[in-house]
C-alpha cells in the first residue's frame, strides 16, 4: 500500500512539472468565447540581467507571457487576422510600457486550433495596446508585472 502513494505522489509530481502556465486573468473571462479577455502567466516573468555598470535596477526590462482573445474578429499592426493570440512581451519599468516581441495569432477564439502566424518582432517591438477594450488593461498589467520583478 506504501508503493502505491509513492507512485501516485510521484506521479502528481511528475505532471505539475508538466503543466500548463498558471494564467491569472486581468479582465474578461476565459471560457467565454464572446469576451475580450487578457490573461498573464506570473510564474513566467523574467528580469533581463544589469547592463554592465547599470547601477539602476529599475531600469532593467522584464518579460511576461500575455494572451489575448478578442470578442471578434480583428487585424492586428500588420493586417493579420486575429481573434486570439499569445505573445512575449517586454516590460520596461523605468518607461512604464510594455512591447510585444512575440505572437502566435489564432483565428479561432480562446487559443483554440493551431496559430495560423506566429511573429517575431525582437527586431521593431510593437507596443503593447488593447485597442476598444474597456477597461482597458494596458497600465495595470505594466504596474503589475513591475511590481513582480521587484518584489
Amino acid at each position: 500500500m506504501r508503493h502505491w502513494w509513492l507512485a501516485a505522489g510521484l506521479s502528481v509530481a511528475g505532471s505539475l512539472a508538466w503543466a500548463q502556465p498558471a494564467w491569472f486573468t486581468v479582465v474578461g473571462d476565459p471560457l467565454d468565447k464572446a469576451a475580450d479577455t487578457v490573461q498573464v502567466d506570473p510564474n513566467r516573468i523574467a528580469a533581463t540581467p544589469p547592463a554592465e555598470g547599470e547601477a539602476a535596477p529599475e531600469k532593467r526590462l522584464i518579460e511576461m507571457n500575455v494572451r489575448v482573445n478578442r470578442s471578434g474578429p480583428r487585424f492586428n499592426w500588420d493586417r493579420i487576422p486575429y481573434r486570439s493570440y499569445e505573445s512575449r512581451v517586454v516590460f520596461d519599468c523605468h518607461a512604464k510600457s510594455a512591447t510585444y516581441v512575440q505572437a502566435r495569432f489564432y483565428a479561432e477564439p480562446l487559443w483554440r486550433g493551431e496559430p495560423h502566424q506566429v511573429a517575431d518582432y525582437s527586431a521593431a517591438p510593437k507596443p503593447m495596446r488593447f485597442l476598444d477594450m474597456t477597461p482597458n488593461p494596458t497600465a495595470r498589467i505594466v504596474r503589475a508585472a513591475c511590481r513582480m520583478r521587484a518584489s
